[in-house]
């Protein structure tokens, strides 16, 4: 019976130092490597679709490109980050707002309301700071203006996006530069265009 009992005990004693040996390492590198890294807002690679408000400013006649005074309107676009820091845009714009055919001597009634409609494309270059949820852009392209014949433009712009959930909801604003090159008889056509609006992330 003493022999079962020392020999019982034996067995326990060599399973427990077997486990012991096996004891997986907590050390400070062990619980590093257990932290969980922090999310991002924005990721390497994104699909978007942004609905805006917009608001072109013009400063006719001499100075506005097709839109006399100001416009209002609103779009949408489709953009789509190949890279954390690169991205292209499709973009559609409609605007109401007067035209300005008056400047080169076209003498229709300009006052009425007349809409315009912008398609365009950009390549965007952004900088997110995912600590603040934040970031800025700068974009150019160019397309086309439209409101019964069409008038290529190119732009140059600046913005800025927040996000907020990351990777999935963000609100964004921008303002971009104009040029029609000479379309009325003047030597600079241009104006400046501002959005506003809401961004889904896919």
């Amino acid at each position: 019976m003493k022999k079962l009992v020392f020999g019982f005990t034996m067995l326990i004693a060599i399973a427990a130092a077997s486990l012991a040996g096996t004891e997986t390492y907590t050390g400070p590198a062990s619980k590093e490597s257990k932290q969980v890294q922090s999310p991002t807002c924005f990721s390497d690679k994104e699909w978007q679709v942004d609905v805006f408000g917009a608001g072109q400013v013009g400063n006719g006649p001499d100075h506005a490109g097709p839109i006399r005074n100001h416009a209002w309107g609103g779009g949408i676009a489709a953009n789509y980050f190949f890279a954390r820091y690169f991205g292209l845009s499709a973009e559609g714009t409609w605007l109401e707002g007067h035209d300005n055919r008056a400047a080169s001597g076209d003498f229709r009634d300009h006052n009425s309301g007349t809409q315009f409609q912008s398609a365009t494309g950009s390549v965007i270059f952004r900088y997110p700071i995912d600590s603040w949820c934040l970031a800025p852009y700068v974009f150019t392209g160019g397309g086309a203006t439209m409101d019964g014949s069409a008038r290529a433009v190119c732009h140059v712009g600046v913005g800025a996006e927040y996000r907020i959930v990351p990777n999935k909801l963000g609100i964004f604003a921008d303002g971009r530069w104009n040029y029609y090159g000479d379309n009325y008889g003047h030597d600079v056509q241009n104006n400046f265009l501002f959005r506003a609006g809401v961004r889904v992330v896919f």
